[in-house]
């Protein structure tokens, strides 16, 4: 890649395209705007993943948090063909908060919703639960008894276990 390419997708806009078996960078900056060939190494198949998705920490002011993490797994099952990911949110302390503020975000409520249609599982720390006095049925969107486990932590080290890899969005 050349390093003109480098900078204008550093500091502008970029919208892959693809077009008949060739990937194109549009690239916008400054008025600037051109369709640039990928090289063939940088078009990739991103079929049959495993991934974690881990979340931790607060959802952030106006649930900013919550939508980023919500779209990156948009991003992520769009990415792959035929939704060909399988795809678990495990969440533990502060990070249950996603659920919670899905309970009165309604646009958030119905993302979450959509990427459970796709097959995502959305899975609740028991022990988070217990320590913050919370009652899954009540304060968080859609959980249900199948959605809690024991220990967050020792879930993602499981699915480890069994070939998914670990993202922190």
């Amino acid at each position: 890649m050349n390093v003109r390419l480098i900078r204008r997708l550093a500091l502008g806009a970029a919208l892959v395209v693809a077009t008949a078996g060739t990937t194109y960078f549009f690239v916008t900056r400054h008025g600037h705007a051109g369709l640039h060939p990928v090289p063939a190494a940088a078009a990739r198949s991103y079929e049959g993943q495993k991934v974690i998705y881990h979340i931790s920490e607060g959802v952030g002011l106006l649930n900013r948090n919550a939508k980023r993490w919500v779209g990156n797994m948009e991003n992520h099952f769009a990415a792959t063909p035929n939704g060909d990911l399988s795809l678990v949110v495990v969440m533990n302390g502060d990070g249950v908060d996603l659920l919670a503020a899905a309970k009165s975000d309604p646009d958030l409520a119905a993302r979450i919703d959509r990427l459970r249609a796709k097959g995502a599982r959305f899975l609740v720390c028991r022990n988070t639960l217990v320590s913050r006095g919370i009652d899954p049925q009540a304060d968080l969107f859609g959980v249900g008894p199948q959605d809690i486990v024991p220990a967050g932590v020792a879930e993602i080290a499981y699915l480890e276990t069994k070939g998914y890899g670990y993202l922190r969005p």
